[in-house]
């Protein structure tokens, strides 16, 4: 049965004098202005609960996924990393022995240098 608001103004004027303005006012602003077919049911908030704890469940089961993932990120980040520190030690190593061999060769031809200027 849909209210109208004929409907809405005579139940008022009822009110108000049975009860007097005040309260007759009060009384109107706690019934709904809306038509029942637009009116949140107590099954609509059910059925709208039950869809929410729904996506939740979804939504925790796709951060525990992005977690599993930012975990194997971080295992291979840090593997990466110990892989470059590796190869990096090992080129330092060679530069190292490299700059070794140049400085004992300088040191070699400076004292073929000094060696050819004394006997001469």
């Amino acid at each position: 049965m849909a209210i109208t608001e004929r409907d809405r103004r005579d139940l008022f004027n009822t009110l108000e004098n049975a009860l007097g303005s005040e309260p007759a006012d009060k009384l109107m602003e706690l019934l709904p202005n809306e038509p029942a077919d637009q009116l949140v049911t107590r099954t609509d908030m059910h059925s709208f609960g039950g869809e929410l704890r729904g996506e939740m469940a979804e939504l925790r089961a796709e951060m525990a996924e992005l977690r599993a993932e930012m975990a194997e990120l971080r295992a291979e980040l840090r593997s990466d990393m110990a892989e470059l520190r590796t190869e990096l030690r090992g080129e330092m190593l060679d530069l190292r022995v490299h700059l070794q061999r140049l400085v004992v060769a300088g040191m070699g031809a400076n004292a073929v240098a000094v060696v050819t200027a004394l006997m001469t």
